[in-house]
Parts: C-alpha cells; structure tokens; sequence
C-alpha cells in the first residue's frame, strides 16, 4: 500500500512515516471498477476524490445544451475531482466511466481537508496540480490568432480538452461545429477530410477521432 499511495498525485513526496500516519488513521477506500460502472457523473455535487490506481478511465463531457460531448481517456495515476472539491462550481465536469478492470481510491471532501490541514506536503501536491491546470488554460488566451480554417478547427478542439495529448473523440455534427466557427458546412467538411487524409483525425457520423492529439497540434 505504500507504493500505492506513494504512486498517486498529492502523496507523491511524502515520508514513509506520514504514509504510515495516514494509514493508520485515515479511511482510504478502495474499490474496482468492470468496464462500464459509472464512477460520476456530470453535474453531480463533488463529495469525493477520486486517484486512478490502475485501468483506463473515460470522462465525457456535454456540452450546456447537450449538442454536443468530447470523451477523452483519463489514465493511471490521475486524480478526479480535486478542481471542484471546494469554491463555488462544486460539481464534477464530466461522466466518469471506466472503460477496463479499473482499481479506484476514493477520499472523501471531509478526510481530504484534513489530509491538506496536517501534511503540508499533499497541500502543496494540490497546489501544484490546480496551479498547473490554471496556467494552461491562461496560456491558451494568450495564442497567437488562428489563421486558417483548419487551424481553428484544432484551435477549437484545444480550447475544450482537458488534457492536450492522448486520445479523443468530439461527438459533434459538421453544422454545430460550423455554428460554433461561423462557416459554411461545406468548407469544415473539406477541412475536416483534408485532416483525415493526413491520418490526424478518423471520421465518422457525428463523431471525429482523434487518435493522438499532440501530433494534430504539431501539424
């Protein structure tokens, strides 16, 4: 368990002999998940964070009128949840489903604050982890202008992933995307099959793939 707990975002950098205090005195609860159990769901009060010890996780996100939703692969060793554990916006963003034999430890709200009062190192892992997701999304404003199509394109997926790597799947029809970009649907069509051509992106109805995200942002 050691190793465990050592392994995971927030305990990293922790001494032996507070791993050993918090296992002695803390509820950790641990639990394994079958492919398709429902770990969240979006819009769902965030009452407990969740570490992926190991398997495969995938979070889909709707977007506020439901036309559209982004899935996205969340691995070994993340954390979920930890963004809306506190503040005003405390509900989670995505449905979080697992999608292989998944081991999940699970704190709840109560257990974490006390956790962040008494060991300064997990305060400081959880500042790192928001910090870090703060200054990504406040470099994205910062870009410079996307200038063709097919650059907005991908500027749009951008803009919307959690994590800019990996793989992804946006289930979006040509005409919300053309709302959204204000353009014909003829030309995101030709944009988007151009992307395919390239092997950057898989379409299908409604849906576009995309296997590895950094390599469509290298293109």
């Amino acid at each position: 368990m050691y190793q465990t707990l050592l392994s995971l975002p927030l305990f990293q950098g922790l001494s032996r002999d507070d791993v050993t205090r918090i296992i002695e005195s803390t509820r950790l609860d641990f639990s394994t998940l079958r492919k398709g159990d429902v770990l969240c769901r979006q819009q769902q009060t965030c009452s407990n964070i969740y570490f992926v010890i190991d398997g495969d996780i995938l979070s889909r996100t709707f977007d506020f009128n439901n036309q559209w939703a982004l899935q996205e692969q969340v691995g070994k060793n993340s954390v979920i949840g930890l963004e809306v554990l506190y503040g005003r916006q405390r509900t989670y963003y995505a449905t979080y489903t697992a999608n292989s034999l998944t081991r999940i430890l699970s704190i709840d709200k109560r257990t974490a604050g006390a956790l962040f009062r008494f060991f300064e190192g997990m305060q400081i892992g959880a500042f790192n982890q928001l910090t870090t997701a703060l200054a990504t999304r406040e470099r994205l404003l910062w870009l410079p202008p996307a200038i063709s199509l097919r650059q907005r394109i991908v500027r749009f997926m951008l803009e919307h992933v959690k994590h800019p790597a990996g793989w992804k799947r946006f289930d979006i029809s040509i005409a919300t995307l053309g709302q959204y970009l204000g353009e014909d649907q003829r030309r995101i069509s030709k944009a988007l099959h151009d992307l395919q051509d390239d092997k950057l992106i898989y379409l299908s109805r409604r849906a576009i793939e995309i296997p590895a995200f950094e390599k469509l942002l290298q293109n």
